[in-house]
């Protein structure tokens, strides 16, 4: 199983850069981490339009709807060439049941929006 994902343009895929934390960024960086744990045949790629656009411009599907509908379309999901996600990231509900078609059972424990770590809930 290959799954690439390509990112609109950010400072960084975390989510943990910059002067605000993306809870979302956040979700999909732990939730491919632990993919990789449970499951490190499963081939993840990611790339970011401002720090990889070779990889936008060689895959014809990403070049022809960034042509169309502009980068609102981003992030864009492939699961082995197959477009899968548009415009957002997939739920961890949606990359289990993904990587269960392709047999592999994984266990991804929701991940809460506030775990900066801030003790007194400043961010």
């Amino acid at each position: 199983m290959k799954i690439e994902i390509y990112d609109p343009a950010m400072c960084c895929s975390t989510g943990a850069c910059g002067p605000s934390v993306d809870p979302e960024l956040v979700r999909i960086q732990e939730t491919l981490r632990l993919l990789q744990k449970q499951a490190p045949e499963v081939q993840v790629q990611r790339y970011g339009l401002s720090s990889e656009p070779q990889a936008f411009v060689a895959n014809p599907a990403v070049t022809e709807l960034l042509k169309s509908e502009g980068p609102e379309c981003l992030p864009l999901i492939f699961l082995d060439g197959m477009l899968v996600s548009k415009g957002s990231y997939p739920s961890n509900e949606q990359i289990q049941g993904a990587a269960k078609l392709a047999g592999f059972e994984l266990v991804l424990a929701e991940i809460k929006k506030s775990s900066c770590g801030c003790k007194s809930g400043c961010c």
